[in-house]
């Protein structure tokens, strides 16, 4: 990827996580387990599809979008903390991804992907994403119920991802339809 695609996708992809995470935070913050753990999680379906389509560029994209994130709550004050959590927010995708390339028949190219092996995908994507980000604020000393916070934050990255990426796949068919007549 050249260098002015792989910057637009960079940017692109961060502002689209900032505006997703603003609206889910609109729209779900009633919902929220704790601080950092929501029952539903949007932007973890940004995550998935940004790695999944641009790999490492759409990692990139996301830590970006999450240290703007991080600059603009003014109750983060740690910034080793935020830091790392924003770079789990980029790197659990991408090792979902290769994890999957590896174990799976999944290519690179993502030819193949079928619904069970994209359920695959985000069933690994969300539980790593989970016990990454998990275990490092319970290392920080940031999380006063870890094990409920994993299995919170594991389902509200499911249940994100599984809504985002079925809403994409809905207006990729309505776009289909449009198109064809």
């Amino acid at each position: 990827m050249h260098v002015q695609s792989a910057t637009l996708v960079v940017g692109v992809t961060a502002l689209f996580y900032v505006a997703l995470f603003l609206l889910n935070d609109f729209l779900f913050s009633v919902l929220d387990f704790s601080a950092g753990v929501a029952w539903v999680f949007l932007p973890s379906g940004l995550r998935l599809v940004a790695v999944l389509l641009f790999d490492k560029w759409g990692a990139l994209g996301i830590v970006l979008g999450s240290l703007m994130l991080a600059f603009h709550d003014t109750r983060l004050t740690d910034p080793v903390t935020v830091g790392v959590a924003a770079c789990i927010s980029g790197l659990a995708p991408l090792l979902a991804r290769q994890m999957c390339l590896r174990l799976t028949d999944l290519d690179v190219n993502l030819h193949a992907l079928t619904g069970l092996g994209l359920l695959r995908i985000t069933l690994i994507f969300s539980a790593l994403s989970a016990g990454l980000h998990q275990s490092w604020y319970a290392w920080q000393g940031a999380s006063d119920h870890p094990l409920s916070s994993v299995l919170v934050m594991f389902s509200g990255d499911m249940l994100g991802a599984i809504l985002v990426l079925y809403a994409s796949k809905a207006l990729l068919s309505l776009d289909a339809r449009l198109r064809g007549g």
